[in-house]
Formats: structure tokens, sequence, C-alpha cells
């Protein structure tokens, strides 16, 4: 639930902050920023629960996430009319949500949110 809500905040803000002030991310509405964040949160909590199940994944998982954000981005934005991402501005973005990712996830692994419960 930690991750949930934290990135149900950070994403977004990254997103909408990313298209006011990177000259490489240009939406056209303010409602495709949200819908991205919307699909990096659904993928980015599946592949936490996937992923952080021991103490070695911290950067496996954090690489991935960034990789995993990156092409979402890329590739989400440029499907949307008047919106245009660039490389650069979707790695930017990308490597802002990947530092945000690695202290989720090095939260999340310290204070054992991540472990499984027996069953």
């Amino acid at each position: 639930m930690t991750s949930f809500l934290v990135k149900i905040v950070t994403l977004p803000i990254v997103l909408i902050l990313a298209m006011y002030f990177l000259a490489g991310v240009d939406y056209g509405s303010i409602w495709q920023p949200i819908m991205v964040s919307i699909v990096l949160l659904a993928v980015g909590l599946v592949m936490e629960y996937m992923l952080l199940n021991d103490q070695g994944s911290l950067w496996r998982s954090t690489l991935l996430d960034f990789i995993t954000s990156f092409l979402l981005i890329w590739g989400l934005s440029n499907i949307f009319m008047e919106a245009e991402v660039t490389f650069t501005g979707a790695l930017i973005t990308s490597l802002v949500i990947g530092g945000c990712e690695y202290f989720l996830h090095k939260y999340l692994i310290g204070s054992r949110k991540t472990a499984k419960s027996p069953a």
C-alpha cells in the first residue's frame, strides 16, 4: 500500500513538472501525462510485487523500473496527438523516476514491507 500511495502522488507530479520544465517533453494537454502515469503505476506495482522479494534485488528492480519507465514514457507519449517527447526528454524524466524508485525500493526492503507473509 505504501508503494501505491507514493507512486500515485510522485508519478503524475514528475511527468507534469517535466512537461513544464523540460524542452524535450511537450504534452498537448494535462490528461496525457496523467494517463501515462496511470500506466506507469500499474506496471510498476506489478513489477515490484514480482521483483522485490529478496535483499539482493534493489539495483535490479530499480534498473528495470528505469528501463520500463523510459520505454513507456517515450512510447506512450508519442502515441498521443499534439504530444512530443524526445529521446532525451524521456531519458531525463526516467532518471528522475528511477531515483524516486530507488529510495522507495530501499525503504520497502529495509522495512520488510516486501517480505511475503507465511500463509
